[in-house]
């Protein structure tokens, strides 16, 4: 009856370890899982911001399209409705 007492309780001791063990592994996948929550929430935003600058690059980027001017008398005379309008 010791005997199987000893084993029984050599049996828990290696349980009772290796939940222990398991424990702290846990509780270092957790700290690495927060890490990468936090980079991925800052890989986000800095990937918003990146879209931003890139949309506002292309609205600069664009150029206008004037018009061609055939003589100065029709452009000044389109000059000066435009701006008698405003």
């Amino acid at each position: 009856m010791k005997g199987l007492g000893k084993i029984i309780a050599l049996i828990l001791s290696f349980l009772g370890l290796s939940s222990k063990a398991t424990a702290n592994k846990k509780a270092k996948v957790k700290k690495i899982d927060k890490q990468v929550k936090k980079i991925k929430v800052a890989k986000k935003t800095v990937n918003k911001k990146m879209s931003k600058v890139k949309k506002e690059q292309k609205k600069v980027s664009k150029p206008r399209k004037r018009k061609k001017i055939k003589d100065a008398e029709s452009f000044l005379k389109d000059f000066a409705k435009k701006w008698s309008t405003h």
